[in-house]
């Protein structure tokens, strides 16, 4: 096998390793709150303070100078701390609230009605009507939520408030993660860019929450979901095989390989958990992950969306510094 087949196979195997990894925290983070009653807040606080701890050690390993360089101007350090905040612990906070209100299946799936809304956004910035494919992935998603919430029947409501709520909020997130880290993304390391925004959040969430002062009574199973599936596995290592991925394989073939994330997490809560989900359910999932596969573009800066051309333009940029 020649060295760029074997790069493309790698970035693959990344890819999929990154979304099973996220799908498989979902079901953990779902475990969690089904069999210890653990509060979501304290959750996501854990989570993210930890994984702080440990990507700012990998950045400093991995990123060695460059670990400093997106705080160093005031400008970058108050982006990064905005998408801290409003992006990556607002979208974990929202996630785990869904999750808690449903399962860790249709919390997925409603999350992953997130790019569509990037995508209108993006089309607003660019003064331009969304083209066919882009509106058909619109019709898509509000399908496929259609289906998830009412089964087919307008007159009745399958899931509870709360989670449409948090699931609403969950997808809204997402625009925030996608569009504060842009220009980020775009001049600094990534994995230096990460590791600040999980150490800043895991500031304000030590805070806000004080994790340590009234911890929950979690089983010995509980602890090790939190930490190995949820902080270990479902956010280090799936960011670290993501971002490996996105630089070996493009970003396209990335983000539709990592939708296995969906897949993952209604498979484990199924098979796992134990979680009914009907034929509707199901449908109304393969309705919302088809947006994935519309929305993907052709690995290219030239023609490209913003929000697939940014992390085009970081994978040029990776490659020119060796990454």
């Amino acid at each position: 096998m020649t060295r760029g087949a074997t790069s493309q196979l790698r970035g693959v195997l990344l890819a999929l390793a990154g979304g099973v990894f996220w799908g498989f925290s979902a079901s953990c983070a779902q475990y969690i709150f089904a069999t210890d009653h653990a509060d979501p807040q304290w959750v996501t606080a854990m989570r993210i303070i930890v994984s702080g701890i440990v990507m700012m050690a990998i950045a400093a390993v991995k990123a060695g100078p460059r670990l400093a360089a997106p705080v160093r101007r005031v400008r970058d350090a108050a982006r990064v701390a905005a998408f801290a905040l409003f992006g990556l612990s607002f979208t974990q906070f929202t996630y785990l609230m869904t999750i808690d209100a449903s399962n860790a299946g249709t919390a997925t799936v409603l999350e992953y009605a997130g790019p569509v809304l990037v995508m209108l956004i993006v089309c607003r910035r660019m003064h331009r009507l969304p083209t066919k494919r882009e509106l058909i992935a619109v019709a898509c998603v509000v399908a496929g939520v259609f289906l998830l919430a009412t089964h087919g029947d307008p007159t009745k409501l399958v899931l509870t408030p709360a989670t449409l709520f948090w699931g609403g909020l969950s997808a809204a997130s997402m625009v925030f993660y996608t569009l504060l880290p842009e220009p980020l993304l775009r001049t600094y390391d990534n994995l230096a860019v990460l590791a600040w925004a999980l150490a800043i959040g895991g500031v304000v969430m030590a805070v806000w929450q004080h994790p340590w002062t009234n911890p929950p009574a979690l089983t010995q199973a509980s602890w090790i979901a939190l930490v190995v599936g949820l902080t270990l596995l479902g956010t280090v290592g799936a960011f670290i095989c993501y971002f490996r991925a996105l630089y070996l394989i493009g970003p396209s073939r990335t983000s539709m390989l990592a939708s296995v994330e969906v897949v993952t997490a209604t498979a484990c809560a199924v098979l796992w958990l134990g979680t009914p989900f009907s034929a509707m359910d199901l449908v109304g999932l393969a309705f919302i992950i088809a947006t994935v596969f519309l929305l993907a573009k052709r690995d290219t800066v030239e023609g490209a969306p913003r929000y697939t051309r940014a992390h085009a333009e970081t994978h040029q940029l990776n490659q020119s510094q060796g990454a």
